[in-house]
């Protein structure tokens, strides 16, 4: 990871957890102890003299575990706001370039078949290019499903270890997939469905069977989002909402119908 702007302020919480969490020394503190025992060096003199130092470092063992579990919580969050900050969108657009060149080659390979091609199919075109993208394409397929991996983690699911995309908790949020949200361009739910389908490698990956790749920050991953929670929101509360009878007036009221809070998000973008 670089070490300036965000990613400075990232790495410091890392490098923090990791002394913390670094295993003791091997040696055990009671070594030397034993050694004199074995030896038969060990009397009551030699016991004063190396036990002091052995339950020090013994002492010093316990708090460091200590230390490394109660410092987890404030590290973790930390680091949490430092992506919130810019950090996770520093780390999407550096891997941005490298995501897109493999991308390339996967669109390249889906011009020259498709998921349904055979490799008898592909090896009768006797082109040279068409085999050459057919043998390199579960790499390409590997490398930017490694770096999905990454970015999914910003993405908007409880699951997600850092959630950065504020979720339509009312919505039907089970259809879609994280990959889909930060990773593609062929449509959310389309996307979505094809990352549920049975799958992960080579032509058969969907990576492969998307619309499209490309790698998208946390703002446009949360502007996607919201653009199919307000056609999710409509969805939801688009029928007749029904009403209730006045029994005083005789008069039909009908209930109130919630104000679609993405409307407005989405035609401002």
């Amino acid at each position: 990871m670089r070490r300036d702007g965000p990613h400075l302020a990232a790495g410091t919480s890392l490098d923090a957890h990791s002394v913390l969490t670094a295993p003791a020394a091997a040696e055990k503190p009671e070594t030397a102890i034993v050694d004199a025992a074995l030896h038969g060096k060990l009397d009551q003199k030699a016991l004063d003299r190396l036990l002091p130092t052995a339950a020090r470092a013994h002492a010093e063992n316990l708090y460091r575990l200590e230390l490394a579990r109660t410092s987890e919580h404030t590290l973790v969050g930390q680091f949490h706001r430092t992506l919130e900050a810019g950090a996770a969108n520093a780390i999407i657009l550096s891997l941005r370039e490298p995501y897109d060149l493999h991308a390339e080659q996967i669109a390249h390979a889906k011009s020259l078949f498709t998921s349904e091609s055979s490799p008898e199919h592909v090896l009768a075109s006797a082109e040279a290019g068409t085999i050459e993208a057919w043998q390199q394409l579960g790499d390409h397929i590997q490398a930017v499903t490694r770096i999905a991996a990454v970015v999914s983690m910003f993405r908007c699911r409880p699951a997600a270890q850092f959630p950065l995309v504020r979720e339509y908790a009312a919505g039907e949020t089970f259809r879609l997939d994280d990959r889909a949200l930060m990773c593609t361009t062929g449509g959310l739910v389309g996307d979505s469905a094809e990352f549920q389908r049975p799958g992960d490698f080579h032509k058969r990956s969907a990576f492969f069977r998307v619309g499209g790749l490309r790698l998208h920050t946390v703002e446009e991953a949360q502007s996607l989002h919201d653009e199919w929670a307000s056609h999710e929101h409509d969805r939801i509360y688009g029928g007749d909402p029904g009403g209730w009878l006045d029994e005083k007036t005789g008069q039909v009221h009908k209930h109130p119908v919630p104000e679609n809070p993405y409307r407005a998000k989405v035609s401002a973008t």
